[in-house]
Parts: C-alpha cells; structure tokens; sequence
C-alpha cells in the first residue's frame, strides 16, 4: 500500500485554539492559562521528538473546531519539522473533568481519498489523573472507526490506531476525535498527534502507479511487516514442517516467515536448505537461516580465522552449490549474534568475523548463489554497542540489519519492559546519525523477540503480545518480526514461548491478525 505520511507544521496559537467553540471566550480576552500547561508542553516536545517519520506528504493544516467541553487547552507543540520531524498537536483535558473530547481534521490529504489511516499518538496522565483516551475516526460527521480505549497513567505511552478497509473519497474530510475520560476526579488527562499515515485507494496491492512492487528484490515489503517465527521441532520428532504447522495453529494464521538454525558442516544439520525449508519455499513461506560456526554434535567451534583463511572453503562451496538450486530466494545469516562473548568469545577478533562474512558471501556469489539476501544480526545490547561499528561487514555485504530484542523481566533480574520499549532502545541508536555514518539505510528485521511471564501479573504477557504491532508501527524501518517461541536461553530456561500460558497465546493471535502484519507476499 502507498502510504502518506503527515507531518503538522506550526500554526499560530490563538487562531488554532479559536477554533475550539469551548476556548472562545478565552480568545475574545486574550487571556489563556498556559503557564500551567508550559511543563507538560516542554516534556510533549522532549518525547515528540524521538518519533520520527521516515517521509512526509503534508496534511499540514490542523483543522480544529468541535468536541465537547471542557478541553483545557490546544496547542501546536511548537516543534520545526525541519528540525526534528517530531511535532504534532497536543490536547489537555480540564483539571478533574470526568469526560472530554476534542476533534482536529487536516487538509492536503491524497486527493484520491483513503483506504487506511494509521494514527500515531502519545498519551499519559498528569498530576493524579488517570482513566482512557480514545480516538475515533470520522468522515466528515459520520463515524467510521473507534479505536479501544487506551488505559493511561503517569507514563508517556506510544500509541497507535490502524482504521482499515474505508471508502473515503476526499482526504480532507477526515476527522480525529480525541476522547478522554479522567476516572480520577483530580488531573488532566494528556494526548499528542505526533504523525498521521493515510493509504489512498490505488494503495491494496499489486504494482502502484510508481512502479514500487509490493516486495523488493531484497525481500523487503513495501507496507508493514513479515510476521514470522521459530519454533523448535523437539517435541515433533524432529519434523520441523510439522512443527510449524503446529506453531500456525496456535498463532491463528500462515506465517511469513520461518527461521531456523544451522550448524556448520556438510552432514546431518549442516546441510541447507533441507527438505522441509525446499518444501516450506515451494509452499510460499520466507526462510531465514542462522548458520552458526559451531558443530552442534561435538559441541566445538569453528574459529573465524579459519574460515577467513580458506581452511573451511569446502563448507562453504558445498552450501553455494545447494542454494543456488533452492526454489527461490532465502535469507542467511552468519553466526547471529556474534558479539554474544557466551558463544563466540573464542572464535577470533571483529576484524577476523569481518573477512570470514565477507569470504562467505563472495563464494557464494562466486558459485553463483546470487538468490541469497544476507542479514547482519548482532545481540541489540547496549554493553556491546561500542563494537558493532568493527563488525560490520560494509553496505555491499549487508541486505537487512538485525537484533534480538526481549523482554526478560525475572528471568535475567530486568524490569518490565513494553513492546516499545524493548524494541526501541537499539533501535533508535543504530539512527542515530553517527551510527547511520558506518551502516547506511537498511531494513530492519527482530531475529529472536519475545517476551517472560509475570507470575504477579497472568494477564501481562498476553497484553504485551497485543502491543506488539502498535510498537512496530512507531519503528517503521523495522519489516520483519520472528518470535522466539522456546524457553531455552544460553543462561537460564525462560518463559519465553507462545503457549507459556492461555493469555499469551490470545494476545499473539490476535497481534498477528493486524493488517500491518498482513503483507502480500507478490
């Protein structure tokens, strides 16, 4: 789908809050009380900025006008597009007020119309308060979605609604209500727009007028996201077509993607793709293989001098050869998580896991397995950020970047993290400017996530696995998910796996239900 991205661009103050029939006193006097929202303002700006659109198409003038009282106040947050593409409105609810709402609507949209809106927004409670915001969806005054209602408390959330499947003729009809009710009976209730996508009708498939196919040649796709996973054949008599099925079953859908593990050699499991993958390709699915410099069996590694040196070229030509015969294309990856010091802390230095990748993948392209797209796929853990520069292999080398982003909760003694929270910490440092210096603009793919149980809490999980898409939607580089669906860790067993409880399992589900995780595969 051809998405739009809108970007809010700063308006005057008093004309935007005129626009709200329960300020217009207030704007008649001159007089608005924004010395105690000055705070709040300053901290939606710090956090607006932290979310940032990949690209722009400005549905740039904020409407404003209806809702019902008593809205506090309105604002533009003040943030440059130019200088941040933060931004976005920023709505406050009276203080102690049980209900609010407040409706914005923005020109410039597509001419075409719409078939989906994406609103992404952040929400959180001040001074007491707490209770819901949500946001519904209008076509001009007729209703055409309702987004759940967001519990909120004193901690900023991002949050994000999908409105799908809508026959909106013109863009500029739409309208966003934002609808707080402060259960609290003291504080406000706090909510910003930070960016609006909307997909035009010609968006639903096939080739877009553009020219853009619905999956690059890099196994990209256009819109969304892959939804995909691993799940161990343990318990399937090592029948690993079978255990996928299984897997599908409880996750109420086909997957995209499957990974897989492979050792390294030219017998037993060191020979790829097998005859479940070669199947799996034929079937439509998207296999992703670790290949790991370790000989499962013996429980030995194979340094990374060796294989930079030639001494393993054999391994090497001999998995070119099958490849380049496999029904399609496929993506590998080399010792994923090579900066893990649990597993490869004596396989040789950064520099000599550079040229081992790099001999890799031109013997590949040597034998002429040019049906390869490469991952690079390092832990996601700040205590090895510092390295990751020296690992990587260069641009020509990498197709996708990725990282395993968990959360661990008592399994390794952390906190609770979101969704967000846990994908977000590394993602947003690999964009970071001087790390986009040394790896350029790639995709995104999480390898392995997935997240612990609360024993506290049995609910926990299986609302985290419903916040999982919302979170990818605030990271849009980010084109494919593999959940991690095992208990075993290299330090310790976890309850990592979808079926750790009955919630957790409804929560995925209904996670990957989501259109954003629904991509046409051609």
């Amino acid at each position: 789908m051809m998405t739009y991205r809108t970007r809010f661009t700063l308006l005057d103050e008093r004309l935007l809050l005129c626009a709200v029939p329960a300020l217009l006193a207030a704007c008649g006097s001159g007089e608005l009380a924004g010395a105690e929202l000055s705070d709040q303002h300053a901290s939606a700006v710090a956090q607006a900025a932290s979310l940032v659109p990949t690209s722009d198409v400005a549905l740039d003038k904020i409407w404003g006008g209806g809702g019902t009282a008593p809205i506090f106040k309105l604002v533009d947050d003040g943030t440059s597009f130019g200088a941040s593409d933060g931004g976005g409105t920023f709505a406050r609810s009276a203080p102690g007020a049980a209900a609010a709402s407040l409706t914005l609507g923005y020109s410039g949209a597509p001419a075409g119309g719409a078939s989906q809106v994406v609103v992404n927004y952040q929400a959180w409670a001040i001074n007491g308060g707490a209770g819901t915001v949500r946001v519904n969806l209008y076509n001009g005054t007729t209703l055409i979605g309702s987004g759940p209602a967001r519990a909120l408390g004193a901690s900023q959330q991002n949050l994000s609604e999908t409105f799908s499947g809508l026959e909106v003729a013109n863009g500029d009809q739409l309208r966003t209500e934002l609808v707080f009710q402060n259960t609290a009976g003291q504080g406000s209730l706090v909510a910003s727009i930070v960016w609006i996508d909307v997909t035009p009708p010609d968006g639903g498939g096939g080739t877009p007028p553009d020219g853009e196919p619905v999956v690059s040649d890099k196994l990209v796709p256009r819109d969304g996201a892959w939804w995909g996973a691993y799940n161990s054949s343990r318990n399937y008599g090592w029948d690993w077509g079978l255990a996928i099925k299984d897997f599908e079953q409880k996750a109420g859908r086909k997957l995209d993607i499957v990974y897989r593990y492979h050792d390294w050699g030219t017998t037993d499991n060191g020979v790829f793709p097998d005859r479940f993958e070669t199947a799996q390709m034929r079937e439509g699915y998207i296999v992703h293989l670790s290949w790991e410099s370790r000989r499962y069996s013996a429980g030995q590694n194979v340094t990374w001098t060796e294989i930079a040196n030639g001494a393993q070229d054999a391994v090497i030509r001999a998995a070119a050869e099958r490849v380049k015969n496999a029904p399609g294309k496929l993506m590998i990856a080399f010792d994923h998580e090579m900066d893990n010091t649990d597993v490869h802390s004596a396989d040789g230095t950064d520099e000599s896991y550079v040229a081992a990748y790099r001999r890799i993948v031109d013997m590949f392209r040597e034998a002429g397995a040019t049906n390869v797209v490469w991952v690079w796929t390092p832990m996601g853990w700040s205590g090895t950020r510092a390295r990751l520069p020296a690992l990587y292999p260069g641009d020509s080398y990498v197709d996708w970047i990725g990282y395993d982003p968990y959360n661990f909760y008592e399994c390794n003694g952390g906190g609770w993290k979101d969704p967000a929270t846990t994908f977000g910490s590394h993602y947003q440092w690999m964009h970071e400017p001087a790390q986009m210096a040394w790896h350029g603009d790639k995709p995104y793919i999480l390898s392995e996530f997935s997240s612990h149980e609360d024993p506290a809490d049995p609910n926990r999980k299986g609302q985290w696995m419903r916040g999982v898409v919302d979170a990818l939607k605030r990271y849009p580089d980010i084109k494919a998910v593999q959940f991690y669906n095992s208990n075993v860790t290299h330090r310790s067993p976890c309850k990592l796996a979808v079926d750790s409880s009955p919630q957790s399992v409804a929560g995925y589900a209904e996670a990957g239900s989501d259109p954003y995780v629904n991509q046409p595969h051609e």
